[in-house]
């Protein structure tokens, strides 16, 4: 397989040491691993450095057969070797994206409840090995994913570690043991920001309970869902005329980025009912150190990761909001 279609396929090549923070290194050090093993080896570069986290020895695996490594399809079994940690980059792409490719991937995803390849990987890794360092999508830490349980850290990367994409990435370390969430460190570049349990706890679901409409081009109430570059236009909900753009001719019904919603307001509590929603969605993002949002591609200027408000969000907050001000009661997360 070329590199070409490794790409196409998902796999994108990690050059820098970026995603080689202490609490990662610590952890490397910690499991008393004598081996570096990559069944996802690539070009090399997770090995190559190997002597930055402490290990001599490395094993590579890879189903392209124009490379030195061992041939291995890795994202259907994955060989066990004693005293080895693992340390990759696995492949990423979503079901949905290798249909519209015409790529026929069938004996991976017939076979699993996943919808990305990575989490197919991370399967048969934790199968393969106690001791598992991997460098994944950070939309990971807002998925279902079964095998949390046996994770030690997340640690969300604002630093790019590729040179052929921009994805936001995460390093998840699993120990093989399993715990609860409010066990599991959720660390931003070098810094420790909160428990899973805890970011987990922030998350808040729609109820449903309140008449919303999102794309809808009579709606009173704008969204920006996405942060700007500039470091000074970020999501927020206003009025829409409050808004420099252009909705008459840029709302559709798959419009994600701007939305017009139509939701049933007073009008002389509008304005409050605006400010209220700002103010729990500020909450949410500093509370959470902004992982309950999704992920945005690229980083603003100052290199902080963009996110992006799904409409699932958008929804709880306002019906939250809604139902304080009708009730006449505090807002709480």
């Amino acid at each position: 397989m070329t590199n070409s279609k490794k790409i196409k396929l998902g796999q994108f090549f990690t050059t820098g040491t970026e995603w080689l923070k202490p609490q990662v290194i610590d952890f490397i050090q910690k499991s008393g691993c004598t081996i570096a093993y990559d069944p996802f080896a690539g070009e090399g570069h997770l090995l190559e450095i190997s002597s930055l986290y402490g290990i001599k020895k490395t094993i590579g695996l890879d189903i392209d057969s124009s490379l030195t490594w061992v041939i291995n399809d890795s994202l259907l079994k994955i060989p066990h070797i004693e005293n080895a940690i693992i340390i990759t980059n696995p492949p990423y792409l979503a079901k949905q994206s290798a249909t519209r490719k015409k790529m026929d991937l069938s004996e991976y995803f017939n076979e699993s409840t996943y919808d990305d390849l990575y989490l197919i990987a991370l399967d048969r890794m934790i199968e393969a090995q106690k001791y598992v360092v991997a460098i994944i999508p950070e939309s990971f830490i807002n998925s279902t994913y079964k095998n949390k349980k046996f994770l030690k850290s997340i640690t969300i990367l604002e630093e790019n570690p590729f040179t052929d994409t921009d994805a936001p990435v995460c390093v998840v370390c699993f120990d093989g043991i399993e715990k609860g969430y409010d066990q599991i460190k959720v660390y931003k570049n070098g810094k420790f920001e909160n428990d899973l349990q805890t970011i987990e706890s922030i998350r808040i679901d729609p109820q449903n309970t309140v008449k919303i409409s999102f794309n809808n081009l009579g709606g009173w109430l704008g969204i920006r869902a996405v942060d700007s570059t500039d470091d000074k236009t970020f999501i927020k909900f206003d009025f829409k005329d409050k808004f420099t753009y252009d909705w008459e001719n840029n709302i559709k019904a798959s419009s994600r980025h701007y939305t017009l919603v139509d939701i049933d307001i007073a009008n002389n509590k509008k304005q409050d009912f605006v400010n209220k929603c700002n103010d729990l969605l500020n909450l949410i993002r500093i509370k959470s150190a902004d992982t309950v949002l999704t992920p945005f591609m690229g980083n603003t200027n100052k290199g902080v990761r963009r996110r992006r408000l799904d409409f699932k969000l958008a929804r709880a907050i306002m019906e939250r909001v809604y139902n304080s001000i009708i009730n006449n009661t505090e807002i709480t997360l």
